[in-house]
């Protein structure tokens, strides 16, 4: 990328730092930014089993697979020595496109023949697919207008139809159900054979408005501030995947995405019948029973983030970016 186009990105982007031998990336997790490479060199392990490794470094753009088709990372990234970048997420490139259109449209345009040609070269070194390791159940980060309104769809069948209850927010001649957390959350899709069969979205304290959800989930009595905690706002899975794959891989999808952003608890409310469940997970009671309007009676729950994954093999763990 050329000195203009990252002079421009670094107006809006913000600086990350990773000491040496930190993961920016973990394979198969979703993140909610672009890196751009300004100083140090990072390694892409696309592979470890066929040992595919490659280096980038400054001016180089990583992540933008993942950012811009709404999958997980498809390469983990790890610091050689200490490493410097921009993270780019969508309020950035937003603020780019408003404020500089011309440089924004020539970083769209760099991003579309990167991605093109990260795709071709994945394609050249990494190995045929094995039939049998094909997995049936898909999770994708939503980055279109079109995945999110399957979201909202979803929602309706499930919340209106398959329980039989009522939403402020149910739109009967769409079906669908939408609010304004919509506009500040991330949601994500679960699919099974290209079929979507579950949605969850999460949104984070310091980019939404959650009104008296704050006291609901007793985020204010908590160990965690609003800036450092997120709230799974819409989680929904039609009645033949509850309990199964699909509900835990859309759990584990917002937790290594949350955990990325640097927030450090999720909070959430569910049936009665599944605190334990939860309990198992690490989640503990946040605050009194309420009744939900679309879940019914609810349990506020949170989960710590660090002990979370702290409590997984080292190997497994998303490191967090250490902000400037």
């Amino acid at each position: 990328m050329d000195t203009a186009l990252m002079n421009a990105l670094a107006k809006v982007a913000r600086p990350v730092a990773f000491e040496d031998g930190t993961a920016l990336r973990m394979k198969g997790v979703f993140a909610s930014d672009i890196l751009l490479i300004t100083d140090g060199v990072v390694e892409c392990i696309l592979s470890e089993k066929n040992d595919v490794h490659l280096q980038v470094g400054a001016g180089d753009i990583v992540g933008e697979i993942g950012f811009l088709t709404g999958k997980g990372a498809n390469a983990t990234l790890r610091a050689v020595g200490p490493v410097s970048a921009l993270s780019i997420d969508g309020s950035a490139l937003g603020r780019l496109q408003r404020d500089d259109p011309q440089h924004a449209a020539q970083v769209l345009r760099h991003l579309a023949i990167l991605m093109q040609d990260r795709v071709e070269e994945n394609e050249i070194l990494l190995p045929d697919p094995d039939p049998s390791e094909e997995r049936s159940f898909d999770i994708i980060r939503c980055s279109t207008l079109d995945q999110l309104r399957t979201t909202q769809k979803i929602r309706y069948d499930i919340y209106c139809l398959e329980f039989g209850r009522s939403s402020p927010y149910a739109d009967p001649d769409e079906g669908t159900i939408i609010d304004d957390l919509d506009k500040s959350g991330t949601s994500f899709l679960a699919l099974h054979d290209g079929v979507p069969v579950g949605t969850v979205r999460i949104n984070l304290g310091r980019d939404s408005d959650f009104g008296p959800m704050t006291d609901i989930y007793g985020v204010k009595e908590s160990a965690f501030d609003l800036e450092d905690a997120s709230i799974v706002t819409k989680f929904a899975i039609r009645e033949a995947y509850r309990g199964g794959s699909a509900y835990m891989r859309l759990f584990s999808a917002i937790a290594g995405f949350v955990h990325t952003t640097g927030a450090r608890s999720i909070f959430i409310d569910c049936n009665p019948k599944l605190a334990r469940f939860y309990a198992t997970m690490g989640f503990v009671r946040s605050a009194p029973d309420f009744v939900h309007y679309e879940n019914g009676l609810s349990v506020p729950m949170v989960l710590d983030l660090q002990e979370y994954f702290g409590r997984m093999p080292l190997e497994d763990r998303v490191r967090r970016n250490r902000w400037r």
